[in-house]
């Protein structure tokens, strides 16, 4: 048994006075694996806070007190902030008011601390902003987008009037489409519809250059598009990728996955409707709010400005997408019977919050991660860096209270997957929850063997079209799909395919990946390719590298690899670090 998961069944065997990452880093300490000073200076709050948390009575000066840790880390920020928001009922006027008015007062208060204080106020119903506050927080914090999109936010839940011809002369700047949609939401709820200046909305530049965001948004407002069902509703969500970019930057196999399960449930008469659910800053010229991909499965991309340069973006905005993800649905007239979650991370944490907020079932898809790499290969506890230490404590932290709140829990895999759950979730075995796991095996949907000469003629073309050489499947092929990133180690493929004697027999097949508009880390990747090349030239023709393509064309692939592979085995190597080494 390794030290972690040791960790984790002594917490959970007996009832404990502290939260798991309190336990966690108090072992952590023990070992001595945090020991820098800038670690003490940030541990030592995030012990009080995580504390308090779980003291059965607190006083409203204590959480006070924790506002003055505020801005110090972004983690931290997200327990002091989770810690008011239980504790609302104990705010007044005269304590926490005040000092919340004082600081946003302060020109140099920073853009972490007006966050936190602004999503703190929504969430507690604090409504403590002067109009003028309002416009010294916008002057103040101009091109931090964060704090304008949460002092938008603050706008809309307290219904603050006064800013119609402002709001206007906002929409003119150079803000992202996902923000100047915000904006046009405000102007929505303080002014009504009848009141909105179509001419200016339609001439924004996002809107000029995507026509059908703009007709979709439109129709949506003026309540045109609501979507029509009239029985059980399931909600996924999917905060990783979009549907029509699979294998391009971060959108994996994952969207893949959740695009055909949306699609197969769709299809159970129990099922009105599927809602496959992402987050989208990034609209091309075809992007669409609502897309159906069958019938009953519609996939809905909702306009949340996310700064995605920060590493973890869904830490402080767990709260701001809770509401905008219930406005949206409201919106199109949509009430899910059952969300579902699949991620140990803040944005899903959200869709959770939301399913209880509304009353409604939690399904969660388990997976033990962090928590199977918190640990070194001898089962000893790892060394993190403080920001990462955080980062993982966090997922962990999170999946401890999704179990909780889950009305269901899937594991996918077989019998032994499911010990290796119970072994990192122990809490899985306890009375109240060893019901509510379901283990399902890996899902494949089959096609039919038969196809006829138009089908094959078809195959041939599309083959051609992706520039995949017929003499290329006269030898044997390795296929590995995926996007191209570090973390999917094609490079590392690459090396232990050419570097050993497999490719004396396998050619090496690798699809991913944006080669038209590639990202940084594509690019450090196909460059890593090219190096190797160089240095191992006579290899180079039994390798090839094709863009993503759709689910279709790979299983088109796939089949082609098949029928001209009889006599090998054949072979599909996902290739994900850290699973992956070579001689």
């Amino acid at each position: 048994m390794n030290k972690f998961i040791e960790l984790r069944n002594n917490y959970f065997e007996k009832e404990q006075n502290s939260s798991f990452p309190l336990f966690f880093l108090k072992k952590y300490q023990e070992e001595n694996l945090v020991g820098t000073l800038k670690s003490e200076i940030l541990l030592n709050p995030f012990k009080e806070i995580m504390q308090l948390s779980t003291k059965k009575e607190i006083q409203e000066s204590e959480l006070i007190k924790g506002l003055a840790y505020l801005g110090q880390n972004d983690y931290l920020d997200r327990y002091i902030v989770t810690l008011v928001m239980d504790n609302h009922f104990l705010l007044t006027q005269e304590g926490f008011d005040k000092v919340v008015i004082e600081l946003l007062s302060k020109e140099k208060t920073n853009e972490a601390i007006v966050y936190a204080l602004v999503d703190s106020c929504i969430e507690c119903g604090r409504d403590v902003l002067t109009k003028e506050m309002v416009e010294n927080l916008v002057t103040y914090h101009t091109k931090q987008l964060d704090v304008f999109s949460i002092v938008i936010d603050y706008l809309y839940h307290f219904k603050v009037e006064g800013f119609e011809s402002i709001i206007y002369e906002w929409l003119k700047e150079d803000y992202p489409i996902n923000i100047k949609i915000q904006l046009i939401d405000l102007l929505v709820e303080l002014y009504s519809l009848e009141k909105l200046n179509y001419e200016d909305i339609e001439r924004l530049i996002p809107f000029q250059t995507n026509k059908k965001l703009f007709s979709g948004y439109m129709a949506i407002i003026n309540r045109e598009q609501l979507v029509k069902h009239n029985g059980l509703t399931i909600l996924q969500s999917m905060f990783y990728g979009d549907f029509e970019n699979s294998g391009k930057g971060n959108n994996g196999g994952m969207a893949v996955f959740l695009k055909t399960l949306g699609s197969e449930l769709s299809k159970s008469k129990e099922v009105s409707l599927v809602v496959t659910l992402t987050i989208t800053n990034e609209w091309s010229h075809n992007k669409s709010l609502m897309n159906f991909y069958s019938d009953n499965h519609l996939f809905l991309r909702v306009p949340i400005y996310i700064d995605e340069t920060i590493k973890d973006p869904y830490l402080k905005k767990e709260q701001f997408i809770k509401r905008a993800i219930d406005r949206f649905l409201k919106k199109l007239e949509i009430e899910p019977d059952i969300f579902h979650v699949r991620y140990l991370d803040n944005a899903s944490k959200a869709v959770a919050l939301l399913s209880k907020q509304l009353g409604k079932k939690l399904v969660l898809t388990l997976t033990p991660d962090p928590h199977r790499n918190m640990i070194n290969n001898d089962g000893t506890l790892k060394s993190f860096d403080t920001n990462d230490y955080f980062q993982k404590l966090n997922k962990i932290k999170i999946g401890d209270e999704l179990i909780f709140e889950s009305d269901q829990i899937v594991g996918i895999g077989n019998h032994t997957v499911g010990k290796e759950l119970e072994s990192y979730f122990p809490q899985l075995l306890k009375e109240d929850k060893k019901e509510t796991l379901w283990m399902i095996s890996e899902g494949i949907k089959a096609d039919g063997n038969s196809k006829n000469s138009d089908e094959k003629s078809n195959r041939n073309k599309e083959l051609k079209g992706i520039n995949l050489k017929k003499e290329f499947f006269e030898r044997p092929i390795i296929l590995n799909v995926g996007r191209l990133e570090q973390l999917k180690s094609q490079d590392e493929l690459l090396k232990a395919w050419g570097n050993s004697s497999i490719s004396d027999v396998y050619n090496l097949l690798l699809i991913g990946g944006d080669l038209e508009n590639p990202s940084n880390d594509e690019m450090k990747m196909i460059h890593s390719f090219e190096e190797y090349f160089t240095e191992h030239p006579q290899l180079r023709d039994k390798f090839q590298h094709v863009g993503a393509l759709s689910n279709e064309n790979i299983r088109m692939i796939e089949k082609e690899i098949m029928k001209h592979q009889e006599s090998y085995p054949q072979i599909y190597l996902c290739s994900s670090d850290p699973f992956l080494s070579y001689p």
